[in-house]
């Protein structure tokens, strides 16, 4: 029924597709269920942990672990999509996050090693994450990409709203261990339109790393790497702060759902808008001062001491995400266009690189919180993560080139 209402209304918006719709929509209606479970694990695990009486070490050892899986899971990932299809390891992904949500479900029961968890969670990241690198990439129309990862985004988003509303008010009433039940009910039924279309690129493949030249990417990865770090600062990191440091009581999870949703919500409103600027020729304009603000906005969390000031910057921080995010992962996809034959060796490097930034960052905020004080922790995440959007601006993607003087 949801893929068939996004068919309704969303398929007369895309008239270049020319009868080629449904797997896009696919895509849409996969993002809008998967971001609605992810918005409930990735906001509420940290908080979850530190509430059953985790410490902040525990946390980001947990992160640790699961960075540390996906700088080797990103690359066997690849061989698999190479050989079954995106499609088919996408749902090995979701099968292997439900996984993972159950265990968070019964990890104050049963204990489970910190390195179990945070390794069955981040193989199902892999699995998923560049799946869906490979079949967007694969599947968008060049002129329109802007536009298609708009409408990617805010299915994305439109989960998102919905899934730290709903995961806020089950954790209050009935226990957050039960955040994770409900996220997992969500991932199931995200599963079911994963295979209305074929597989959109040739299965049973051969990957050739050995003739892939690294050196050509190396002028990507510093602006990877921002988008990255300053990402998981942002989904992980700043929740928890607020839970810890502003948000006191038993509502903590009612409150940080909705402070979520409601900017999650209001983003959804700038990401058309954002994806037209960005097939025009304002793409880098719009990255630039939004990569910026965001350096800005990272190095005042720390002075964030009210709930009224937290709904304030994570509005603002819902916005300026979008215009940095959206020109970036354009500018990306497109490049994965220039390594035919190497588009899943390119995906796979590049993720795996990225996953190794994000474990560097955690291994070194591990040492501060052993060192130092939880508040000087968080803090020191937020100015790293600050100069992190500052590495965005180093970004020289070829078709924002070819927008800004030829659109």
């Amino acid at each position: 029924m949801l893929r068939q209402l996004l068919h309704k209304y969303l398929h007369h918006r895309h008239p270049w597709r020319i009868g080629k719709f449904n797997e896009l929509n696919e895509i849409y209606v996969v993002m809008l269920v998967r971001g609605m479970s992810l918005s409930m694990m990735g906001i509420f695990i940290p908080i979850f942990m530190y509430k059953s009486g985790y410490v902040l070490q525990d946390i980001i050892l947990l992160l640790v672990f699961y960075f540390l899986t996906r700088v080797y899971s990103d690359i066997l990932t690849a061989f698999l999509i190479a050989r079954f299809g995106p499609k088919h390891i996408l749902f090995l992904g979701q099968m292997l996050f439900l996984v993972t949500s159950l265990m968070f479900l019964t990890l104050n029961s049963v204990s489970w090693p910190l390195f179990l968890v945070g390794s069955v969670w981040g193989l199902s990241q892999s699995l998923f994450f560049l799946s869906f690198d490979v079949d967007f990439s694969k599947i968008k129309h060049s002129a329109h990409s802007g536009k298609e990862l708009g409408y990617v985004l805010i299915m994305s988003k439109i989960g998102a709203f919905l899934g730290p509303l709903l995961g806020g008010l089950v954790g209050y009433f009935f226990g957050a261990e039960y955040i994770f039940a409900f996220s997992s009910v969500v991932m199931t039924l995200g599963l079911i339109p994963l295979f209305k279309t074929s597989e959109p690129v040739h299965t049973h493949q051969k990957l050739d790393y050995k003739s892939f030249d690294v050196k050509k990417i190396y002028s990507l990865m510093p602006a990877f790497f921002g988008v990255h770090i300053e990402n998981t600062v942002s989904v992980m990191l700043w929740p928890l702060f607020l839970a810890i440091f502003v948000i006191i009581g038993n509502t903590v999870f009612v409150k940080i759902g909705l402070i979520t949703s409601v900017s999650i919500g209001i983003s959804v409103l700038t990401s058309l808008y954002i994806g037209k600027l960005v097939d025009g020729r304002h793409g880098r304009v719009v990255l630039r001062i939004s990569a910026v603000s965001n350096t800005l906005l990272h190095w005042a969390r720390a002075f964030v001491a009210t709930y009224i000031v937290a709904f304030g910057v994570n509005i603002i921080n819902e916005v300026v995400t979008i215009g940095f995010r959206l020109p970036f992962y354009k500018g990306y996809f497109d490049e994965a266009d220039d390594y035919p034959g190497h588009r899943i060796v390119f995906l796979s490097i590049m993720e795996s690189f990225a996953s190794f930034a994000k474990l560097v960052l955690y291994c070194l905020l591990f040492v501060v919180a052993n060192l130092f004080s939880e508040r000087t922790t968080l803090n020191t995440a937020f100015v790293i993560a600050g100069f992190a959007s500052l590495l965005i601006l180093t970004e020289k993607l070829k078709s924002l080139t070819y927008n800004k003087h030829n659109g």
